[in-house]
């Protein structure tokens, strides 16, 4: 039986990879699940070709598992009743690499499955999205920006968290934007987590200290590869976890840990080729119409898109228009107070970051869903609103700042479903629901304090 050309090119990946690295004595397989953690197995390394070649079953399950990893067959409709059938995934070519952070090297891939199971899969909703692209002869350039903070592994007696200590005074970390001597003082747990990054191939860019104590910002550079660039940015969070482990600190992607510390955001900026290779974007020295329909794509999706930009109810504490976050639908030049930003460009760099998800977030929707504002906004040519001027408000004409209100808007909402899938939508939306609720059925230590 002959085999397809993907298929070869992974059991060609898969000979060489085994040829460079005798040493790898285990293989683990990656899926990230709806909340935008991975879930996974691991096998005996001699297992890798059997594997590339037939796939294995995982239960569909485990896609919607909740933020803590929890069955949530009674909101979802899936793992309880259904049986909790198996689904087929298989290997995702070029995803094949080395890890060492661990007592041994192992290696890790991610796995992909088939469109029919779109939706359950974040991955495979991203994939369809840039398949709208390429359908319009265009296809995305991305690139993500991942903002987090270092804290102390230990928790104070109330569980509060502990700031972390500077690796070279034994000081608790200070909050300093771009400090230098704060790069020199966390050289050794950022260097080492670089290193981490190249060795899985995972390119990054640009490193610095962020406002808040402990944090840090670590960028990477535009692909024209959407996939592959979203699949980076979910290894890259747990090779971040995984390093500051080794070095006894606790690494935290959460949208906003402390009302006194600045939050963690996932800024995603987006240019468009054309089937020549040209940005649609650019005009030389000023930005096209295009990139202002594309804008008004993502204003007229936001509200419906924030349940995926702000996935959980801390999400919604980092939206304080004091700390460079945006609070609306909003869009200007070179204004890191607002949504949608226009940074100063020229030539082939025209393009628009999105400064609404949280870090918190699962890149391959967030990703997605920016995508179909901007996919929306170029095909309909969409006029955005007016451009802002000044410092941000707190509410834009009841755009959602809280979790149930996002919740209502994406079930509402008419445009995203077209792009995601109105199955997945809806799964999504059934999700998120049954996860608040269950958030809010617990009392906390506060409640009892305050009102018993």
């Amino acid at each position: 039986m002959s085999t397809n050309p993907d298929q070869e090119g992974l059991l060609n990946e898969v000979n060489a990879f085994l040829a460079a690295n005798a040493d790898v004595e285990q293989i683990e397989l990656l899926a990230s699940d709806i909340p935008g953690n991975f879930f996974s197995k691991l096998f005996p390394i001699r297992m890798l070709p059997e594997l590339a070649k037939n796939g294995l079953n995982l239960p569909r399950a485990m896609y919607v598992l909740s933020t803590v990893s929890e069955s949530m067959s009674d909101d979802v409709g899936l793992g309880g009743e259904d049986g909790d059938p198996d689904i087929k995934v298989t290997i995702a070519p070029g995803t094949l690499s080395r890890i060492t952070w661990g007592d041994r090297p192992r290696a890790q891939a991610l796995v992909k499955s088939a469109r029919d199971n779109i939706v359950v899969d974040p991955r495979e909703v991203l994939r369809q999205v840039i398949a709208q692209y390429a359908a319009h002869n265009l296809r995305p350039v991305v690139a993500f920006e991942l903002e987090f903070t270092y804290f102390d592994n230990d928790r104070s007696g109330a569980g509060s968290l502990k700031t972390v200590k500077n690796p070279r005074t034994g000081h608790e970390d200070i909050a300093s934007m771009l400090r230098a001597d704060r790069l020199d003082d966390f050289e050794t747990v950022l260097t080492e987590t670089i290193k981490h990054c190249d060795e899985q191939g995972i390119p990054t860019t640009t490193i610095c200290a962020e406002f808040g104590a402990g944090q840090f910002e670590i960028n990477f550079p535009h692909d024209t590869d959407a996939l592959q660039a979203a699949d980076f940015a979910q290894l890259f969070r747990r090779t971040v976890k995984s390093v500051a482990r080794r070095h006894g600190m606790r690494a935290s992607f959460m949208a906003k840990p402390d009302f006194d510390r600045a939050g963690n955001g996932q800024h995603i900026h987006v240019s468009v080729l054309d089937h020549a290779g040209k940005n649609i974007f650019s005009n030389g020295d000023t930005h096209t119409p295009t990139l202002m329909h594309a804008i008004g794509g993502l204003c007229a999706t936001a509200p419906e898109a924030m349940s995926y930009w702000a996935p959980n109810i801390n999400s919604y504490r980092r939206f304080m228009p004091e700390n460079c976050v945006p609070t609306g639908a909003t869009w200007a030049h070179e204004h890191r107070h607002i949504a949608f930003r226009i940074p100063l460009a020229n030539g082939a760099a025209w393009r628009i970051e999105n400064r609404l998800p949280g870090a918190d977030a699962n890149c391959y929707l967030t990703l997605a869903t920016t995508l179909a504002g901007i996919l929306h906004g170029i095909v309909n040519k969409i006029i955005p609103p007016a451009e802002s001027k000044g410092a941000p408000e707190m509410d834009y004409d009841g755009f959602p700042l809280t979790m149930d209100d996002a919740i209502h808007a994406t079930r509402e909402g008419k445009i995203l479903g077209d792009y995601l899938g109105n199955d997945f939508n809806a799964l999504y939306v059934n999700h998120r629901e049954g996860e608040l609720k269950s958030f809010e059925t617990f009392i906390s230590k506060r409640e009892l304090d305050w009102y018993l």
